[in-house]
């Protein structure tokens, strides 16, 4: 059998997939410390949560024991989107086999590299665009044609992800919540302040019922003056706050400090419970494929990937100095 210039290009397509794979793996990703992952294979999944029973009482011999409702509590939508993208390499470039080897070598080993980025950035976003009242676009998961959630560009109560005092969250027993401080200087009296908003204002579900918030992570910009200031909060064995410095520090080793260099606020930070009230799928690992443009005279090497992400309870997760517009 003979050997065509496709075969050759396959062959090394194959030969460029471990260079990929390899670059890819190298680069330790941060979204799935702070995302619960699920595999799916479906064009999007659905989660709908059941409202269980609110307070009991006690009620005296011979009354009316009360009665109590079920209901569903919101549905969430988590689409699955492709990410592809494609190389054309002349045929006349594949005369030269060590030209086209060393070509797929380095696009593949770049790409493994752009998909990790692309996923770090895209799941970022949840908190880069957590804050913006007039919602944004990466909260959308609808699928043209397929599903269209009712709740647009906001999380799934038609509020922002991070919603500030006044814009509250509002539950389905009637009560509202905010996770979301306007103006906060980072400091041991500011967490103070954010963890007790998460773990005994909020921490509620939706039939009123209360409920153990704990939170475990503290989530800044790596690399910003709020990621030496929380090691220093977290790490230092006095308290560093001026009122209490020299005092020993409540906080040492309390929450795992992350920095995510794809976060875009400096001054933002935020406290929550990793892999809770946020969802990544994994519907598809990035692959290589090629095809033959005959028109062209050109192959094309094309990789495709398939993920989505979305917020699925507020509660976990609390925000300072957001953006909102």
């Amino acid at each position: 059998m003979s050997v065509t210039r496709s075969s050759f290009v396959k062959a090394m397509v194959k030969d460029s997939y471990s260079y990929f794979i390899e670059k890819y793996e190298a680069i330790k990703p941060v979204f799935d410390q702070i995302f619960e992952t699920d595999t799916s294979d479906a064009s999007y999944e659905q989660y709908t949560s059941a409202i269980g029973p609110g307070a009991i009482t006690k009620v005296a011999e011979g009354v009316s024991i009360p009665r109590q409702s079920a209901q569903e509590g919101y549905t969430v939508i988590c689409a699955n989107y492709k990410y592809p993208v494609e190389l054309p390499v002349t045929n006349e470039a594949i005369d030269d086999d060590q030209k086209i080897k060393n070509l797929l070598k380095a696009w593949a080993s770049g790409l493994g590299e752009s998909y990790r980025n692309k996923q770090e950035q895209d799941h970022a976003d949840v908190f880069n665009y957590g804050g913006f009242l007039a919602g944004h676009a990466t909260f959308d998961n609808s699928i043209p044609a397929v599903i269209t959630p009712s709740y647009g560009n906001f999380l799934y109560d038609g509020k922002p992800l991070f919603a500030l005092s006044g814009n509250n969250h509002p539950a389905k027993n009637g009560a509202t919540y905010y996770n979301s401080k306007a103006s906060l200087t980072l400091s041991g009296q500011s967490l103070e302040d954010i963890c007790k908003l998460m773990k005994v204002t909020n921490a509620f579900n939706e039939a009123g019922m209360e409920v153990q918030l704990m939170p475990d992570t503290l989530l800044v910009q790596d690399g910003s003056a709020n990621f030496y200031k929380a090691k220093r909060i977290l790490e230092s064995l006095g308290d560093i706050d001026s009122a209490h410095a020299g005092v020993t520090n409540v906080w040492k080793n309390s929450l795992n400090l992350i920095g995510w260099r794809f976060l875009t606020n400096a001054d933002a930070f935020f406290i929550g419970k990793a892999k809770s009230g946020l969802k990544s799928l994994a519907r598809m690992a990035p692959k290589i494929d090629y095809y033959e443009d005959q028109n062209h005279d050109t192959q094309i090497v094309r990789s495709r990937a398939r993920w989505g992400k979305a917020p699925t309870n507020f509660r976990f997760w609390v925000g300072a100095n957001l953006a909102t517009a």
